[in-house]
């Protein structure tokens, strides 16, 4: 695991732990550590990487959270998560290894519906909870709190704003989202 703390501003390095993974009942335990852990210092940050073994698989994990760390710090400082999984994040790292590019590939999916106004960034949102919920409206609606008429109308704009049906490129636009969400609108 990877750690970056207040301690960081004194020297300009984040501090690092390295930490084998807790097994069994120890889970329950290591999870309520970190919550305490995190009350007691909200600006700390912690990126995990995958669980492997081995020198291959330390090198392995360690790369996975510099990775994790890269990826929290994609979004604004004041949304940043206290603690990121690689295991949560591993695609928006490879998406985003080259932003300037995931930016472009972003604009060219999404079209208007990338723009950067609160209005579009609710139907950016609206549409991937869509997606997410396997283009349920109803599943959409329950996950943002709205009616099912809403989403649906949410849907039918951001098609228009996109000028192209979502039928066509699905993952195209779900990728698209996920980079708009992290990098801002393009």
């Amino acid at each position: 695991m990877r750690v970056t703390s207040p301690a960081r501003a004194a020297t300009g390095r984040p501090a690092r732990a390295t930490s084998p993974a807790p097994r069994g009942g120890e889970s329950r335990t290591a999870a309520h550590h970190l919550a305490e852990l995190f009350a007691a210092h909200p600006a700390l940050r912690l990126a995990l990487g995958p669980v492997c073994h081995g020198v291959e698989g330390f090198r392995r994990s360690h790369r996975g959270a510099r990775e994790a760390q890269r990826v929290a710090r994609l979004g604004p400082p004041d949304q940043r998560p206290p603690l990121t999984d690689y295991s949560d994040v591993g695609a928006v790292a490879l998406m985003t290894a080259d932003p300037e590019h995931a930016r472009w590939f972003a604009a060219e999916t999404l079209g208007a519906l990338a723009a950067d106004d609160p209005r579009t960034a609710e139907l950016r949102e609206t549409l991937r909870a869509y997606l997410a919920e396997g283009r349920s409206p109803q599943g959409a609606a329950e996950r943002l709190f709205v009616s099912r008429n809403t989403v649906t109308y949410r849907i039918r704009r951001a098609e228009e704003l996109m000028r192209r049906p979502l039928d066509t490129d699905g993952l195209f636009v779900r990728l698209a989202l996920e980079i708009t969400r992290l990098l801002g609108p393009c």
